[in-house]
């Protein structure tokens, strides 16, 4: 091989080395990759939810995707109303915190759950000591039923709203979203 197919052939490796290093720098990470999976499950979910005719059917079909995509759901339909939404940087180790929402200047803290029952009281009871913490309001927002003891929990704290059944529905449909104490949730 002559010295000038060597160089040649060096500077086509040295090339190629550089775009594989800068593709690998420029490649999203991970979490921001599956952030952006689960931000398109839920507009398909979102485009998907309205077609299903039965108000049962629409709530059996949210139980069953995927919670992160939930999450997700419940952020999109905030943000395609013209709300400021904040996601956390990573589903995991968010303090069971989904979020953050700017409605009419106030923030509210989020909370998504997917229950195929009951909710569980302690979450909402974890979930109001966070906004009593904090001394801000919040939303939790879920798929199941709620409970007296949950009920009892939210009654005791003005700032926690707890959205369920036909007002989830009335949502995701119209992003009408009643902001009342959680006594006014509906099974």
């Amino acid at each position: 091989m002559q010295p000038s197919e060597i160089m040649i052939l060096a500077a086509a490796l040295a090339l190629f080395a550089a775009a594989l290093l800068l593709r690998r720098l420029l490649r999203p990470k991970a979490k921001e990759r599956r952030h952006r999976r689960k931000q398109d499950q839920a507009r398909r979910v979102l485009a998907k939810i309205n077609t299903i005719p039965l108000m049962p059917q629409r709530l059996a079909y949210l139980r069953k995707i995927d919670p992160l995509t939930f999450e997700e759901l419940l952020l999109e339909a905030f943000e395609r109303r013209g709300h400021v939404v904040r996601r956390n940087a990573s589903y995991s180790g968010d303090g069971g915190l989904d979020g953050s929402v700017v409605i009419e200047g106030e923030t509210y803290l989020l909370q998504a759950k997917r229950y195929g029952k009951h909710i569980n009281r302690a979450h909402v009871a974890a979930f109001s000591a966070v906004l009593a913490a904090r001394d801000c309001s919040g939303i939790f927002i879920h798929t199941g039923r709620t409970g007296a003891g949950a009920k009892d929990v939210a009654a005791a704290n003005p700032n926690l709203t707890i959205v369920n059944g036909q007002r989830l529905l009335d949502f995701l449909n119209t992003g009408d979203i009643e902001r009342s104490t959680g006594t006014h949730s509906r099974n």
